[in-house]
């Protein structure tokens, strides 16, 4: 069972990338990292070697100004996630599981599920899949800083399940794709970052993810 400080260390890490995976770069967000000396202040949660080469990418990203580093990251951005044309690193589940690769496939419809069954709440910024691993990963936060505040075991439960069923049987190949699709120290930095935080908690939570077959 995790400590009050180590939850905390997670959900921080948790609401960081949700904002930097499933939002479009922005000053306000550079900033944030540059005034708390991110390579610095980052909590020491998580997986260690992923953890230390993330950032020192982000940190080497952030040596540049906005006005340069802005415009590369919103390319890099729309390729990565948006489009037009193929996406280097997809950011919704469901083509990972779905042997068409379809966006709402069934996993898509099983997250809801769980979402609606665990009365949790996502909001989306469009109609749009909710199994964007952005989204997943504000939910995580979600139930981290609510066991922070109930401490009786049960939104860790409830956490432990998102891992398992969720988001770990495809995330990893994500953030593989992301890595190797980045073209900024940026972006390479902050899927490291997703791998030591995801990684970090299937290991102290002795989560054994769902063993499932990945078509990306």
């Amino acid at each position: 069972m995790l400590n009050q400080e180590q939850l905390s260390c997670y959900q921080a890490q948790a609401n960081v990338l949700y904002h930097a995976l499933y939002f479009e770069p922005s000053e306000f967000l550079l900033g944030q990292f540059r005034e708390n000396d991110v390579a610095k202040s980052w909590p020491e949660t998580g997986e260690h070697s992923c953890r230390s080469r993330g950032l020192a990418l982000l940190e080497q990203a952030l040596t540049e100004s906005d006005d340069v580093l802005l415009p590369k990251l919103k390319i890099d951005y729309t390729q990565l996630f948006l489009g037009p044309g193929e996406l280097s690193a997809i950011p919704w589940g469901s083509p990972y599981l779905h042997e068409k690769r379809l966006l709402c496939g069934p996993s898509t419809e099983a997250f809801a599920a769980f979402c609606q069954h665990h009365g949790i709440e996502v909001s989306t910024q469009s109609k749009e899949p909710i199994d964007h691993i952005g989204l997943m990963l504000s939910v995580l936060g979600s139930l981290l800083a609510e066991e922070i505040k109930q401490e009786n075991g049960v939104p860790v439960k409830v956490a432990e399940d998102l891992l398992r069923e969720h988001l770990l049987p495809w995330s990893g190949r994500f953030c593989e794709l992301m890595v190797d699709g980045a073209q900024t120290p940026y972006y390479q930095g902050i899927a490291l970052l997703v791998s030591s935080l995801l990684d970090g908690l299937k290991q102290e939570l002795d989560v054994s993810p769902l063993s499932l077959q990945l078509f990306q």
